[in-house]
């Protein structure tokens, strides 16, 4: 299943690279929604990009037909690997989301573009499960949770944003 997510921030891109590569606003980010435990690391790496990671445990808010494959709670391990600043400012982050003791994974990118006077921020997200016959629910089911994450990472990103310009 493709999921494509615009957010629009005003700030330019480095202002947004560097909110989502700061722990402070990544611990936020994970800490603010349901996760039962989590860890953030932050990584920079030699191009001047870096890697992002976050894991999660969160309560098991799936349909009945999926309580069987998870259990009470969903382990999600996301990396985002940034690489190096375009000419212009713009960053691609490679991302891959996978989830433990189920068979769906998450791939795809996260891009900050320059915007007018800020940031387009374009969510591309390829949610896949390998299961026989229910594949295909199990990632219409994943979908909202992506969704929400996104939507609740774009609030913060917003007040983050805003309290240091």
């Amino acid at each position: 299943m493709d999921l494509h997510r615009e957010t629009r921030y005003d700030a330019d891109p480095a202002a947004v690279y560097a909110m989502l590569t700061d722990e402070v606003f990544l611990t936020r980010w994970v800490s603010t929604g349901a996760a039962l435990s989590y860890s953030v690391t932050v990584t920079p790496t030699s191009n001047g990009g870096a890697n992002t990671r976050t894991q999660q445990s969160l309560p098991a808010r799936v349909p009945d037909f999926m309580t069987k494959l998870v259990g009470e709670s969903i382990d999600l391990d996301q990396s985002i690997d940034w690489g190096p600043a375009g000419a212009d400012g713009s960053r691609t982050g490679q991302i891959s989301i996978d989830v433990a003791k189920a068979p769906v994974t998450m791939r795809g990118t996260m891009t900050l573009v320059p915007d007018g006077t800020g940031t387009r921020q374009v969510v591309e997200v390829v949610i896949k499960a390998s299961v026989p016959i229910i594949g295909k629910k199990i990632e219409e089911a994943a979908a909202p949770a992506v969704r929400n994450a996104l939507e609740l990472q774009e609030r913060l990103g917003q007040e983050w944003l805003a309290s240091r310009g």
